[in-house]
């Protein structure tokens, strides 16, 4: 499939990327979802503080996704350690920016006063969506390829561009859709897997959040195997191996997350 558009859009004064107005849409949607689940929790405290512990991922998601990309490529940040904390060079990390995100985030919930818990729970769908239509988003700017292919739905970008591929013109694997839909397809599964406990056993219902990133990282592992990385352990490179130890880490906890239901 070769996608032939103009990824930019000229406001006159200013060229705007299809991608970071898709990104916006996305962002505010998944923001309004997250406020209406605070809402409707009856454990969650105040909606209105959403955006301080919005503002309090930033510094996490900076910092989490800057240090795992180092660990990535360790090799070139040991000769140049001064470059991690220089943000243009290299790029970040999206499972260290989510991890450390959350962990940061949940820091700032806890300052606040509110059930980490609850803030937790509303958060998993919001996520999934984020990180869902974020990867597609990528096929508006043209990139997200992985190794090249040549199956019927592998993708290509023809045109000036500017386009993020390296080298957008060779037919790729759609790796971007591939973890796109991964996360969509678990935010419906998550959905319907949490009306079920909810109907069943609320009081010993499992983390959501813990479901939600185990699901999401594992897909990421698998779709890491189109990235073409090079290698660490057994063909499989750094970042998979980060997203199928977080997977494993999260489903486990998920899986000891449930509480004792009193008189249980």
């Amino acid at each position: 499939m070769r996608l032939a558009f103009d990824p930019q859009v000229d406001l006159g004064f200013l060229a705007v990327r299809w991608q970071a107005i898709a990104l916006m849409g996305t962002f505010l949607l998944a923001l309004g979802v997250w406020w209406l689940a605070l809402r409707r929790s009856r454990s969650a405290g105040a909606p209105d503080d959403l955006l301080f512990v919005v503002l309090g991922i930033v510094p996490g998601a900076l910092v989490g996704g800057r240090l795992a990309h180092a660990v990535v490529f360790a090799e070139s940040y040991l000769a140049r350690p001064e470059a991690i904390v220089d943000l243009a060079q290299g790029s970040l990390s999206l499972a260290g920016a989510v991890l450390g995100g959350l962990v940061s985030g949940a820091y700032v919930c806890r300052l606040l006063g509110h059930s980490l818990r609850a803030w937790a729970d509303a958060a998993a769908v919001p996520l999934l969506l984020v990180i869902g239509f974020g990867k597609l988003s990528l096929l508006l700017a043209g990139g997200g390829q992985g190794l090249p292919f040549a199956g019927s739905w592998a993708v290509s970008f023809d045109g000036p561009g500017p386009w993020l591929s390296a080298d957008p013109g060779t037919p790729s694997h759609p790796s971007q859709v591939y973890e796109g839909t991964s996360a969509l397809v678990g935010m419906v599964v998550l959905l319907g897997w949490r009306a079920r406990a909810t109907r069943n056993s609320r009081p010993g219902r499992r983390s959501v959040l813990l479901l939600a990133i185990g699901w999401w990282l594992a897909g990421r592992s698998l779709v890491a195997f189109t990235w073409g990385d090079d290698p660490l352990l057994g063909g499989i490179g750094a970042e998979q191996l980060m997203a199928l130890a977080g997977s494993a880490a999260a489903l486990g906890l998920w899986l000891a997350s449930r509480p004792k239901v009193p008189g249980g």
